[in-house]
């Protein structure tokens, strides 16, 4: 007994001859200081630390498991709650941007996995290149879905190769036959050239136009341009069958325009090939929007090319062509002046419900087109037109007030000139009471910003137009 209370007290004795021994340590390792603040400051910045007990020095401290519960998880991110039809859609918009997105959603985690693995449509499109395993597996995840085809030859990795490594013959042969045998599954078929090279059409479209060739009963969408074409060859595809077809935008080639390809048209994007020139090439076009009268958009080009190789036309052609569905008309020009035959072109139309007309210099001409004032002679812009875009070389400061006093129907005219922001002015009904025309204008630019044509006097009051009758008769009086 009295040997435990002996121990006991040695311990006790112990103990605070350590802490006395500590503090004095502390209080000797404390710089001198000049001002008994600083002193206090220093030592409130430093606290001894807390006394523990004897037993916990040797062991660390145990820290407790915070149990989760259901209600204190943290919510679920909004995606994570989206319905699987939802992100299948998403997916479905992703991959017509990035061809290699359903790959990337795929490998983003399990859940995303399992729906991109079961939504066919994710892997419709099969852009072809070298990589030939990776695109037959995506025609093998498309199931039955139909599929879209874009041949778009890759560029070179380094200098010393061509710019565009697999444009050749044997390559675009090479990389259409893993297509091919799914020609009745084509939606879309896509097919763009950047550079010259020999026997392209035929290495690409050669199984296309065969004679005892597939049909392609699900193709709504055609796109074929090589603009560097030098063969005159005239093409038949997929056996002068597809009723489905609906968007066609052909640029350097020349193809037989059949009523059971392209009657049902409601695009078409025509550039023409130039192997024909004057009314030859004005013949070409008449017959082939003799065949898609359906069409409720039309864009025209004419570019300039060095000599024709086929025969040629002498009589001007007469034949007019009625588009009762045509919406929206482009006229565009890439030269320094309105080639002939657009213009020719231009008159032999008949659009009764044509709204919206657009003007498009692709050169961007700071001058005006030196036939433009014999352009508008012979074309007569329609009455039902409410929109007008007028670019660069297809621009003239006389044209706005005449465009307004003779179509009371125009709503908007938009002008863009080189190196400026486009001008919109948009223009309300005029009253029926007042004798002088009033065209209030909301416009994008400020009234001071629209030229003032000579012959013309402009008055500018509450943002309305005060125009009068010009000297210079600009359009075909009716």
């Amino acid at each position: 007994m009295f040997f435990g209370r002996s121990t006991n007290q040695r311990q006790d004795s112990s103990t605070f001859s350590r802490s006395f021994t500590n503090t004095f340590k502390f209080k000797l390792s404390l710089p001198f200081f000049s001002s008994k603040s600083q002193c206090l400051q220093s030592m409130s910045l430093q606290p001894p630390p807390s006394p523990r007990r004897m037993e916990d020095i040797g062991r660390p401290r145990q820290l407790r498991r915070h149990k989760n519960t259901p209600d204190q998880r943290p919510p679920a991110h909004f995606v994570q709650r989206l319905p699987v039809e939802i992100l299948a859609l998403v997916f479905i918009h992703g991959s017509e941007d990035d061809a290699y997105f359903p790959v990337i959603v795929s490998h983003v985690c399990k859940a995303w996995r399992k729906i991109a693995m079961r939504t066919p449509a994710l892997w419709r499109r099969i852009t072809l290149s070298p990589k030939e395993r990776m695109w037959k597996e995506r025609i093998r995840r498309a199931k039955a879905c139909s599929l879209d085809i874009q041949l778009l030859p890759t560029k070179a990795h380094t200098r010393s190769e061509p710019r565009h490594a697999d444009l050749d013959p044997y390559s675009i042969q090479w990389h259409m036959h893993l297509v091919l045998p799914h020609i009745a599954r084509w939606r879309s078929l896509e097919i763009v050239f950047p550079e010259y090279g020999p026997y392209l059409w035929k290495a690409a479209l050669s199984r296309c136009c065969a004679t005892r060739g597939v049909p392609a009963p699900l193709l709504e969408d055609l796109r074929l341009v090589y603009r560097a074409n030098d063969d005159p060859e005239e093409y038949t595809l997929f056996s002068g069958s597809s009723p489905n077809l609906r968007s066609a935008t052909v640029n350097g080639i020349r193809l037989k325009w059949l009523p059971s390809l392209f009657a049902n048209l409601t695009f078409l994007d025509y550039t023409h090939h130039g192997f024909t020139a004057g009314h030859q090439a004005v013949q070409d076009v008449i017959e082939i929007l003799a065949v898609s009268t359906s069409l409720s958009e039309l864009r025209l080009t004419f570019p300039r090319k060095p000599l024709a190789s086929l025969p040629s036309r002498n009589e001007p052609v007469k034949t007019r062509v009625s588009l009762p569905k045509l919406q929206s008309l482009h006229l565009r020009v890439e030269g320094k002046d309105i080639p002939f035959e657009l213009a020719q072109i231009a008159t032999l139309l008949s659009t009764p419900s044509l709204t919206s007309l657009r003007l498009v210099d692709l050169s961007r001409s700071y001058h005006s087109f030196a036939s433009l004032k014999s352009f508008f002679y012979i074309y007569a812009l329609p009455p039902s037109l409410r929109s007008v875009r007028i670019e660069c070389g297809w621009y003239d400061p006389r044209m706005i007030t005449p465009i307004v006093q003779s179509h009371s129907r125009v709503r908007q005219i938009i002008v863009k000139r080189p190196h400026s922001a486009e001008q919109v002015l948009n223009l309300r009904p005029p009253p029926t009471q007042s004798r002088t025309k009033k065209v209030s204008a909301d416009s994008t630019t400020t009234c001071s910003s629209l030229p003032r044509n000579e012959g013309s006097t402009t008055g500018v009051s509450d943002r309305q137009f005060q125009i009068q009758r010009l000297n210079v008769q600009y359009f075909k009086a009716r």
